[in-house]
């Protein structure tokens, strides 16, 4: 599967040049491969009015001088899609895997995602030194051992490819990622959505900062999950059962269309 390499992204460095920065380093301690994830929805003219009053309390990630990032994910899953129809499903117990490109580090890892049924996500991955079309023999074990599927029985489904800035509380135990400039791509098909922003706060379970929720409460904007391999594998692919995910597409269209 070609991989997908946006050339373009809205430029957002006017307003990330007013925070603080920090770097990998500084934020070691917020890394929360174990956490309590809430998601947003939002377009770019909402996220314009929530900038700003995020300066005061939130630190923003800088590699490189960069502070907006492209990543690079390839989705993998069975040949009947479990995973996908876990998501649709609403299975509480359900896992993601795929293969991220973090472009500015030069970074490639292999990422397992696994959303108990208590609601927390935890995250393991292994640094890949190049990029891959398939699981390699010698992460079978990687993969076998953190999740209930077999290599042999996995294949790329989908790439997707956004812009991120990544958000962190003065305290240091949360992270708020903010991807624009959403595209997803399989075989010869691609949904572009430029107006789209998912933001995703990222809590340590035991001690959750209120801050950001607040300002996004100012704004009307509540919190609603969403996939993004879900959604995008069924805005791909308009046959696939998707009777649960209509109401999210239907959200994100009229989100992109209100620009």
């Amino acid at each position: 599967m070609q991989y997908l390499i946006k050339n373009t992204q809205n430029d957002l460095t006017a307003d990330l040049i007013s925070f603080s920065s920090v770097s990998l380093q500084d934020i070691e301690q917020a890394q929360l491969m174990k956490r309590i994830d809430h998601k947003f929805l939002l377009n770019k003219a909402q996220l314009n009015e929530i900038i700003p009053e995020l300066y005061h309390d939130f630190y923003v990630l800088t590699i490189n001088q960069v502070s907006n990032h492209n990543y690079v994910s390839t989705y993998f899953d069975t040949y009947d899609l479990s995973m996908y129809f876990a998501h649709h499903n609403q299975r509480a117990n359900r896992f993601k895997i795929r293969q991220r490109i973090y472009n500015t580090s030069g970074d490639t890892f292999l990422e397992i995602k696994h959303k108990n049924n208590k609601g927390v996500t935890q995250k393991i991955r292994v640094h890949l030194p190049e990029k891959i079309e398939n699981i390699p023999y010698h992460y079978f074990e990687f993969v076998s051992n953190n999740s209930i599927y077999h290599p042999m029985g996995l294949r790329p489904v989908m790439d997707s490819s956004f812009f991120r800035f990544t958000l962190v509380n003065k305290q240091m135990n949360q992270r708020v990622t903010i991807d624009t400039d959403l595209a997803f791509v399989s075989g010869r098909e691609e949904i572009l959505l430029p107006e789209l922003v998912v933001a995703e706060v990222k809590s340590a379970k035991s001690d959750i900062d209120k801050t950001i929720f607040e300002v996004l409460r100012k704004q009307g904007i509540k919190p609603t999950g969403m996939s993004k391999y879900g959604v995008g594998m069924a805005m791909l692919n308009p046959t696939l059962k998707q009777n649960l995910f209509k109401q999210k597409i239907n959200h994100v269209k009229n989100l992109c269309y209100a620009c």
